[in-house]
Parts: structure tokens; C-alpha cells; sequence
């Protein structure tokens, strides 16, 4: 009894207990209108989104580019979601994501922004472990 329980309470803390190693790795959005690649990466303790490729028609980033841009850079855990909370136009405590990510299998995520206060969903795929 007592290893079930302690088995039962090692489970609980795991579960809840998220550092975002699961979202770690390169990832390809999967969309009819623009190209592009992140590479999710903890850097400082802080969960980024650094994107290696974008092309949307107009404006174009690659890996050869000079500049680092990342989608995000420090995404808490919360309600079964990592969300990224810090908006350069708000200076606020309330949790108001501008983007959220659901691991939906291993190799896939759900992805909302909010743009303009209206969600465009998306589907990432991993490209490599």
C-alpha cells in the first residue's frame, strides 16, 4: 500500500510539475499562406521561440540573416498550455497570452495568436528530436 501510494504521489508531482522540455527542438508551421521555421530552445531559464525561416511573400528571414528574431521568449505553464504573457504594450499582471502553444502529441502543437485581439490558430510539426 504505502509504494502505491508513494508511486501515486511521485506521478502527481511529475504531471505537474512542467519545465517545457517536451516543446524543446525545430519545428515547421504547417499553413497555406507563409513558410517557417522555429527552433524552440530554454535559455536562462526562459522558454524561446527562435525563428530560423520565415517567408510570408513579403518579408523574408533566414538563417544567414545577421539578426535574431524569436515568435516568443518566456512561456509560463498554465491550464494544460504554455503561454507567453509579455506584451511590450501592456504593463500588466493579468495573464493575457499573445500566444499559446498545446502539445498535442509529441510532434505536434497547437498554436494560438492573438492578433489584434482575434486568435489565428496554427499547426507546428517537428522536424528533428
Amino acid at each position: 500500500m504505502k509504494k502505491q501510494i508513494c508511486v501515486l504521489l511521485l506521478i502527481s508531482i511529475y504531471s505537474c510539475s512542467k519545465n517545457g522540455a517536451e516543446l524543446l527542438g525545430t519545428w515547421q508551421v504547417k499553413n497555406n499562406y507563409y513558410k517557417a521555421t522555429y527552433k524552440i530552445m530554454e535559455e536562462h531559464d526562459s522558454i524561446k521561440a527562435k525563428v530560423l525561416y520565415y517567408h510570408d511573400g513579403t518579408t523574408i528571414i533566414k538563417p544567414e540573416d545577421q539578426k535574431e528574431y524569436y515568435a516568443f521568449e518566456n512561456l509560463k505553464y498554465t491550464k494544460n498550455q504554455y503561454v507567453d504573457a509579455i506584451s511590450g504594450a501592456t504593463k500588466t499582471k493579468e495573464l493575457h497570452p499573445n500566444i499559446a502553444l498545446k502539445l498535442i502529441h509529441k510532434d505536434t502543437i497547437h498554436v494560438t495568436k492573438y492578433i489584434s485581439k482575434k486568435p489565428l490558430k496554427e499547426v507546428w510539426i517537428r522536424i528533428n528530436k
